[in-house]
């Protein structure tokens, strides 16, 4: 571990957005860092500005609001060393959040070692994306928001900042756990900003994981072979601000979400997996291997909720060949778009 000079900061450079539905991280930094110092530039593109915000407006409608309070916006496709020559002197710091661009080494060296990757998880034992999803697959309950050195290989630069931390029982949901950190994540990273660089640490390769992006809709079919603990789990990881977990009745495409495994439980056999055993307005249990699951919320393709419909005796099931699709499917989100391949 060695000891790091603080740096000057004048000019800060956001690249990347917000999550799904929420103000920040980004935004929500940007608003404050503005009241502390003298020029905030976000470079962002048009998926992340068509996301919806906190209040139901797209992160491009809210960025109307942050040009008020003297925010500056750049929408391109690309980070390059041409566009990104004129905004950055001596006193500029830049800092990646939920970036989408893979950063050439060209434009990490313009920056001399101040260009950062905010990753809002462990490292290195959560490298990639779709952390919270693997995370609760995996039942991983330790938490971490890092700053880190950007450098060619993804989410492998030395960490410069770290808070470490458990999560709560509660949280169960990725909008749970993100929720928790929305609490101290704005001042994790402008405590970083004002004080700069205290440590430097490298990372542990032997200790490293690495999960690929997801897809909602291209990952997340349900498995009704699988225990009711396994199944719960799947569909809490898709679960909001995602579309929920997928699976089909009756030829009919569903999302499924708030699923839990009932305390009034029976031990079915596998055959019996995905049957509807037993509903009511709220809720509705259907029965799975060695258990009851007890689902709230069932929407349809048009986002319809639509649990009060289904009818007792049908059953739950995924077509396989979805299930090796959702598997095999590689999923990459760049400044273009969202590419799904299989």
């Amino acid at each position: 571990m060695d000891k790091m000079k603080s740096f000057n900061l004048k000019k800060l450079l956001l690249f990347g957005g917000n999550r799904r539905n929420e103000d920040g991280p980004l935004f929500s930094l940007a608003l404050t860092a503005k009241k502390r110092f003298e020029k905030v530039i976000i470079f962002t593109e048009n998926l992340h500005l068509d996301l919806p915000t906190g209040n139901g407006q797209t992160f491009r409608q809210k960025m109307e609001d942050g040009k008020k309070e003297g925010l500056e916006l750049v929408v391109t496709q690309e980070i390059s060393p041409q566009l990104l020559k004129e905004y950055i002197d001596e006193n500029t710091v830049g800092l990646l959040i939920n970036a989408l661009w893979i950063v050439k080494q060209e434009v990490i060296d313009l920056f001399e070692g101040k260009l950062f990757n905010y990753h809002n998880t462990r490292l290195p034992q959560e490298r990639g994306a779709a952390a919270y999803s693997w995370k609760i697959l995996s039942q991983s309950n330790e938490g971490a928001l890092t700053v880190h050195k950007v450098i060619s290989r993804l989410d492998a630069g030395d960490i410069v900042k770290q808070k470490k931390f458990i999560f709560p029982e509660k949280c169960r949901i990725p909008a749970d756990y993100y929720k928790y950190i929305e609490k101290f994540e704005t001042s994790f990273l402008l405590e970083f900003l004002e004080k700069g660089e205290q440590v430097s640490i490298q990372q542990d390769e032997s200790d490293s994981i690495y999960m690929p992006r997801l897809n909602t809709l291209a990952n997340g079919y349900i498995n009704w072979d699988w225990s009711s603990r396994e199944i719960e789990l799947f569909v809490n990881a898709f679960d909001d601000p995602h579309e929920g977990a997928s699976t089909f009745l009756d030829g009919k495409k569903l999302h499924l979400k708030k699923c839990f495994v009932s305390n009034n439980s029976e031990n079915f056999h596998p055959y019996q997996a995905g049957i509807v055993i037993r509903k009511n307005e709220e809720r509705l249990f259907v029965a799975v291997k060695g258990a009851t699951l007890e689902i709230r919320e069932i929407r349809d393709e048009s986002g319809k909720n639509c649990l009060t419909q289904i009818k007792l005796g049908q059953r739950f099931l995924t077509p396989r060949h979805l299930l090796e699709e959702a598997k095999n499917a590689k999923v990459t989100h760049t400044a273009r778009g969202i590419k799904i391949q299989n």
